[in-house]
């Protein structure tokens, strides 16, 4: 069974700096409202500390394509990706994930099959006018069932079963926080808290069309996701004892980004993105005008020029400049 790597006891805030020592992982689980919550993160850490990779099915060994010195100074991983990529991360990393209630998840891929012109079913989901009950009946086959349990334990091959779903459990249990895309403001306060934001805001994105799914398709994506619905029940727990952790003035804090829900819809703009990028980049700079920085906290000089953080370059980006 695979292990999470802990967090140390001695991991440690420095002076000047209120995220904790470790590389954060955010393990973006499909259609979970990870596109919201990731950009959030982005602000909150240096850019030559951050990563944001895809990585395919069965393939976490391709993280060892991003050198080495990169890894080890990571401080935010994040993208579409199995548990088990801390292994490639030489230093502390904790696991922060957010699940979906199975149904709404399923129908939520089905919209975005609808929505997007570049998916490979779009086509022939639009041409013959495939509604939801064909669309699980057609292409939600085995290896597309259960995906949160899969994700959790990096296998995509074999059918999930109640060993791959205990192990799913365990290895929630050893997460920094598990949010629940039902109930995200909550999830966004627990994340603020948890690893110190210092810019607690989010953007809503990537809103679906309203769709109202029949009793039958309901009753095909609960007989299929049958394990995935008893894993997120155990989230829920999870979550509901880390909620009843927090002090008094959670509730009020919950209250606040519920109120602020209409602004973060309008705000899913480039322009609103750009202010929060500034409000971030301010506060860093005003962090190291009070602080002198750590050697180990100054840009990898391989992947900055001219005072600017360079873009690591991603997995698919490695493989074209191989090719040529």
């Amino acid at each position: 069974m695979e292990q999470q790597v802990p967090i140390e006891s001695n991991s440690r805030i420095r002076s000047g700096d209120r995220h904790p020592d470790y590389c954060l992982v955010f393990m973006h689980i499909p259609r979970t409202a990870g596109t919201t919550l990731y950009p959030s993160l982005q602000w909150n850490y240096p850019p030559h500390q951050t990563l944001h990779i895809d990585i395919p099915k069965n393939e976490l060994h391709r993280m060892e394509q991003v050198p080495l010195e990169y890894r080890s100074n990571l401080r935010l991983l994040h993208g579409h990706f199995a548990f088990g990529v801390h292994k490639y991360v030489p230093r502390t990393c904790r696991y922060v994930t957010v699940l979906r209630e199975p149904v709404t998840r399923v129908i939520s891929a089905y919209k975005h099959v609808l929505k997007r012109t570049g998916h490979p079913y779009h086509e022939r989901v639009i041409r013959e006018r495939i509604d939801l009950e064909e669309f699980i009946q057609t292409f939600w086959l085995e290896e597309k069932r259960n995906r949160q349990i899969r994700n959790l334990c990096n296998e995509y091959g074999a059918p999930v079963n109640q060993d791959l779903l205990e192990q799913a459990k365990r290895n929630l249990e050893g997460f920094l926080v598990v949010g629940l895309t039902e109930r995200f403001e909550e999830t966004f306060a627990l994340i603020r808290r948890t690893v110190r934001l210092r810019v607690p805001f989010y953007v809503t994105r990537n809103v679906g069309f309203p769709l109202q799914a029949s009793e039958r398709a309901i009753q095909l994506i609960r007989e299929r996701e049958e394990l995935d619905m008893e894993l997120y029940t155990f989230a829920q727990h999870l979550f509901d004892e880390r909620v009843k952790a927090q002090g008094s003035s959670f509730g009020l804090e919950v209250l606040a980004y519920r109120a602020m829900q209409p602004v973060s819809r309008a705000a899913g703009s480039r322009k609103a993105e750009d202010v929060l990028r500034r409000l971030s980049a301010a506060r860093a700079a005003w962090d190291r005008a009070r602080v002198r920085p750590l050697e180990d906290e100054r840009p990898d000089p391989s992947f900055s020029w001219g005072g600017r953080s360079l873009p690591l370059p991603t997995v698919s980006s490695l493989e074209r400049r191989s090719a040529g």
